[in-house]
């Protein structure tokens, strides 16, 4: 048991990642292109559960993550493109929003507008909500004063309940904005210069910063400046630059 503990405390990350990425792989078995994720029937509930997931992850990991690096002697240094982080994060909470409302009044049987149609007050609600949840994830964790004392074991379990809750949350994000969103799009790209492929590698260097790694600031923010974690991103985004170049040149 403590050897199980040790290992997911020094591997957080690297767990995340590989489980997120493996759980989205694996989501285009049941839905091969985005065009049938969205057909189904279901796609609301998807939604709804992945934003659901992803709050609730996000609310249970702050208390032990704040509590981890407030009491730690060592200095993290902040994350030098965290404001381009926000910004895409904020995107992806208002779109996901927007496509879990219709799910949402149904649950609590609110009317539903004519045709899907989006009021102004559905505006209001979907950006203060995408902006709280970006402020509950980006808000500074390492200075804080906690008025209790909490044991080790308590805030391991409850981190622990929080890192499943975010691995499903995300990984049905990613697999909707990225594995099945941005790469659907790259594949009906043309490359038939290398001009072609450089602009290829910029735009999905763009998708990665505001699309890919904005979900996953609670887990490499601890060790964004770790030469492992930083070969782990580059490994990630070379599969995907590859994965991205083979469906473009059908092969």
């Amino acid at each position: 048991m403590l050897a199980a503990k040790d290992y997911i405390l020094k591997n957080r990350l690297a767990i995340f990642d590989w489980s997120v990425l493996t759980i989205s792989f694996l989501l285009g078995f049941i839905f091969p292109t985005i065009t049938d994720f969205i057909n189904d029937k279901g796609f609301y509930h998807w939604m709804l559960a992945a934003l659901l997931f992803y709050i609730c992850g996000a609310a249970l990991k702050d208390l032990p993550l704040s509590y981890r690096l407030s009491h730690s002697a060592k200095t993290i240094k902040p994350v030098s493109y965290t404001i381009f982080l926000v910004i895409g994060h904020w995107l992806i909470m208002l779109m996901v929003f927007i496509l879990s409302e219709t799910e949402l009044r149904n649950i609590f049987h609110l009317p539903i507008a004519a045709n899907n149609e989006t009021s102004f007050q559905s505006i209001i609600i979907a950006i203060s909500v995408s902006s709280f949840i970006t402020w509950l994830v980006y808000r500074g964790k390492s200075k804080r004063k906690h008025s209790r004392t909490f044991s080790d074991d308590y805030l391991f379990r409850r981190e622990l309940l929080a890192d499943f809750f975010l691995i499903i949350g995300v990984a049905i994000l990613s697999f909707v904005f990225w594995e099945k969103g941005a790469m659907a799009m790259l594949a009906n790209a043309k490359t038939q210069t290398i001009g072609d492929i450089w602009f290829l590698f910029l735009f999905l260097s763009f998708l990665f910063l505001f699309f890919y790694l904005p979900l996953r600031y609670l887990f490499f923010m601890e060790g964004a400046n770790k030469v492992s974690n930083r070969n782990r991103l580059f490994l990630i985004f070379g599969f995907m630059l590859l994965k991205a170049l083979f469906e473009m040149l059908n092969i």
